[in-house]
């Protein structure tokens, strides 16, 4: 007859298999010759639940991959499962680099965009302390003819309205 492991006995494997996948992602991080071709590959849709996961908590944790990304990033930025994450991932990356490549990557999708994206780009912008774009993104939500964007314009305007009044982009 086997016995239950104990509580204790768990904890342990749990830690062990944390210090195992912390070794892995150094081997990977170290070693691997072509990062932002794996990861590209690894968040394609087809690619599968465990592998874009295992992407976004690298990016967001010891990559220096996302500029490379950035396409895929805010294409996921829109994901209900994955926005947190892509922002997250975004976020790491140096705002002098990435306020002039994302501006258009999120500009040239607005006009099909709509009003969940439009809250999503929002949220990005707001997440990552783009005040400039955002105030930018509510007024063309303001001007669209769908009451459910012109909503989005009217919540960022409410809660983030000062933000990019009195604070210049970094």
């Amino acid at each position: 007859m086997s016995t239950q492991p104990t509580d204790d006995d768990l904890w342990q494997a749990f830690v062990e298999a944390k210090q195992e996948m912390h070794r892995r992602q150094a081997e990977f991080y170290q070693h691997a010759r072509n990062k932002s071709e794996t990861l590209k590959a690894a968040l394609a849709p087809r690619a599968g639940a465990w592998h874009q996961g295992a992407a976004f908590d690298f990016l967001s944790e010891l990559s220096d991959d996302g500029l490379a990304l950035l396409p895929e990033l805010v294409g996921w930025s829109t994901s209900h499962r994955w926005a947190l994450a892509a922002r997250q991932a975004i976020d790491r990356i140096p705002r002098d680099h990435l306020i002039p490549l994302l501006e258009p990557l999120i500009l040239n999708q607005l006009d099909t965009a709509d009003d969940d994206e439009y809250r999503r780009f929002a949220e990005l912008l707001a997440h990552i302390g783009a005040w400039d774009l955002l105030g930018w993104l509510v007024t063309q939500a303001q001007s669209s003819d769908d009451p459910h964007t012109q909503e989005v314009a009217g919540d960022f305007t409410e809660w983030y309205g000062p933000m990019w009044l009195s604070k210049p982009n970094p």
